[in-house]
């Protein structure tokens, strides 16, 4: 079983526009809505890649039940605790002339104490039965930093975490198995600039060094990278038509998250997270994605292993 486990879902509003005009009234072709935030798209794809699952998170007021209902819909296996401020609700517009994508993001509502110790209560009543754990999303206010450090010190199996800032650097000392900040957020934990490809690929080896086993850098449609403290891999992602970019990161880490529960190597599990970021990048639904699809787009990923 993988669990997925964060304190930032949300209820996701997609709109399509034929041209957007900032500043005017923009009338839409459609108009989409579905449960989201990292935590749950987490969650969605790895049951849609077929591996039992477990979705963690709380939520609350009108949007819980929109949530719930959704992912009963998709037969996502999930435990949402009581939250009292509301989940929040994001909005991805996208125009369908230029391509691009806009996002309007919430912020993740405050949560108190007593939610943050019923959160964690709850993760570690299961993790023990866990292969692999996915713990993801930013902290929201209420949350403490040390939160993902707290959780990770009674996690036995492997981890991805996919966080930054503080709760990031506060994680590294308790051994995450592979972590997947972005370059902005591995140069703010660093506190240095990372300007060639030479000094990112150090910038992620020191991380190596601090604690995380793997480290995984997205550099979009161009490259990806993974190092540990002795090795160095360049991934080449598969060409595939973008719909919504929404979910791609989510999916990569559950798509890894599966790869490693199936046994395979690092970076073949790797392979594997970009060939689900690649399909759910074609997909108006973030996390929706089809196995059969993936097989598809892993077999045109490449890999070269650098020295």
């Amino acid at each position: 079983m993988i669990i997925s486990a964060g304190l930032s879902p949300a209820w996701q509003q997609i709109l399509e526009v034929d041209s957007l005009q900032i500043g005017e009234v923009n009338r839409c072709q459609s108009a989409h809505w579905s449960a989201s935030g990292k935590v749950i798209n987490v969650g969605i794809a790895i049951r849609h890649l077929g591996i039992p699952c477990e979705t963690i998170f709380s939520a609350g007021g009108y949007t819980r039940d929109l949530i719930e209902a959704d992912l009963m819909n998709l037969q996502v296996p999930c435990r949402i605790l009581k939250q009292q401020n509301p989940t929040r609700i994001c909005t991805t517009v996208l125009d369908r002339s230029t391509g691009q994508t806009t996002e309007l993001v919430e912020n993740a509502t405050s949560v108190s104490a007593i939610e943050v110790s019923a959160f964690a209560e709850e993760f570690r009543s299961h993790v023990a039965s866990a292969d692999v754990v996915v713990l993801t999303g930013s902290l929201p206010a209420g949350a403490p930093a040390t939160l993902y450090h707290d959780l990770l010190s009674d996690t036995s199996c492997p981890v991805i975490l996919d966080a930054r800032g503080p709760e990031l650097e506060a994680a590294l000392n308790q051994n995450p198995f592979l972590v997947k900040p972005n370059l902005e957020e591995l140069e703010h934990t660093l506190a240095r600039s990372l300007a060639s490809t030479d000094q990112m690929i150090k910038g992620m080896q020191d991380i190596n060094q601090r604690g995380a086993t793997w480290v995984v850098i997205s550099q979009g449609k161009d490259a990806l990278w993974a190092t540990s403290e002795e090795q160095v891999f360049r991934f080449t992602p598969a060409k595939a038509d973008a719909v919504n970019p929404i979910g791609c990161g989510d999916s990569l880490a559950a798509g890894i998250a599966c790869g490693i529960h199936e046994g395979r190597s690092v970076p073949d599990a790797i392979r594997w997270g970009m060939a689900a970021a690649a399909d759910n990048l074609t997909r108006l639904l973030p996390a929706r994605l089809s196995k059969t699809s993936v097989d598809t787009f892993f077999d045109q990923i490449e890999m070269e292993q650098l020295v």
